[in-house]
């Protein structure tokens, strides 16, 4: 089946009024380039914390390396090559395409849906088409809905075509026991927190645009001469008019002129919108200092420890649901693992020491440490520079001894 096909839908239909009989034509507008401020995300993309968190985490889910692993004659192992499953599972778009936009629409919608396109010659998927969460719908066949699949299979809908859940990779999110699909940011946001700082940054654009008064114009009246709405108009333009020309105002001695002072910081709502950027992160699950709002400066060692907090305190979830997911439509045995390394490894003095501990624990050789490295292994000649013959001991020949040593 071709992309084309996947994605047939109507884009005209009739609603019809069961009671009055009054039939009514409607119209489907679907483009291509979705309109980020009123499209799939509902202007989510548009608030610039919400931006932040949403690209932070989807293209960590979508950067990372995955591989496949087994367990063989009782020792884990990473199969190679790279199944192109996980490697490349849309192409010609890279791994960090398919991946970052499945993580989007499963944070935003909390689905992230994929249609199985091939499989190999055992029937294992080779390859997937992400599709817009939004436009899929799930459901538990049952005898009486026309569902075209066996009663009690749970089927999705792409356009007009129906898929057995066998044929569709769904990464689910939070939900309730037994429900067909997950929550997402705008099912439980879109009308609070995210409705409150978007109000907010509108609210400050508003100001900007429109300016804030630079004065009171005050006019002392008497009951003799009150003073009247023409009047009044009549000051104010003449005060405004001397304004734009930079001239000099004249005023009535009954009349004087009081300055308002505004500070930027309250007229850009600073103290408001940071709150809503800390109210962001927590709904992302992201510590707020990711979006600039840290309270303390941060030392050293904090910043050291961020990448294993992100991963712990963040992402640990998220992963989880990717690689169990990918895990249900691989051979038995076989199970996908992120490769955290990029985001878990340490600076290279810390690398080092680490190796050295292991070497002299006895546990990791010093090949193991170079391949950990992206070293090849020793070569005979550098193996006899870095590892110097020990002196033979009188109770057993020099030989042995540096066998021992050359761990």
């Amino acid at each position: 089946m071709g992309l084309a096909e996947l994605f047939t839908r109507d884009v005209k239909y009739t609603a019809t009024d069961t009671k009055t009989g009054q039939t009514q034509n409607w119209t489907v507008v679907d483009d291509l380039a979705p309109d980020w401020s009123h499209g799939p995300y509902q202007g989510g993309m548009s608030i610039p914390g919400a931006w932040r968190c949403a690209l932070l985490l989807s293209d960590l889910l979508g950067s990372f390396p995955w591989d496949a692993r087994r367990v063989r004659s009782g020792r884990e192992e990473v199969l190679d090559p790279t199944p192109p499953f996980l490697d490349q599972p849309h192409p010609p778009d890279p791994r960090v395409v398919t991946l970052s936009s499945l993580a989007l629409d499963y944070l935003w919608h909390g689905n992230g849906i994929g249609v199985i396109a091939s499989r190999n010659r055992d029937g294992w998927p080779t390859s997937y088409i992400p599709v817009p969460a939004d436009e899929v719908h799930a459901k538990r066949s049952t005898e009486y809905d026309g569902v075209p699949l066996p009663v009690g299979k749970v089927g999705y809908r792409v356009g007009s075509s129906w898929y057995d859940e066998d044929d569709v990779i769904h990464i689910k999110g939070p939900c309730r026991p037994g429900a067909l699909r997950g929550m997402g940011v705008l099912e439980c946001h879109l009308n609070g927190a995210l409705k409150l700082a978007s109000d907010q940054a509108r609210q400050a654009r508003g100001l900007q645009d429109s300016g804030v008064p630079t004065g009171v114009l005050t006019v002392q009246d008497t009951p003799e001469e009150p003073l009247d709405q023409t009047e009044a108009d009549e000051i104010k333009a003449g005060w405004m008019q001397s304004q734009r020309t930079r001239s000099v105002a004249v005023l009535p001695s009954s009349t004087k002129f009081e300055p308002l002072a505004w500070n930027p910081s309250e007229t850009q709502l600073l103290e408001a919108r940071k709150f809503s950027l800390h109210e962001t992160a927590l709904i992302f699950g992201l510590d707020p200092s990711w979006l600039g709002v840290a309270g303390s400066s941060m030392t050293y060692q904090n910043v050291e420890q961020k990448g294993l907090e992100l991963v712990k305190y963040s992402l640990a979830g998220h992963l989880a649901r990717f690689e169990q997911t990918l895990t249900t439509h691989m051979p038995r045995g076989t199970w996908a693992q992120a490769n955290l390394d990029a985001v878990l490894r340490a600076d290279s003095l810390a690398r080092y020491q680490a190796h050295e501990i292991a070497i002299r624990a006895g546990f990791l050789t010093r090949d193991e440490a170079r391949e950990l490295e992206g070293r090849p292994p020793l070569t005979p000649s550098q193996r006899a520079e870095v590892l110097p013959t020990p002196l033979a001991s009188p109770h057993r020949p020099a030989a042995d001894e540096a066998d021992e040593g050359a761990v």
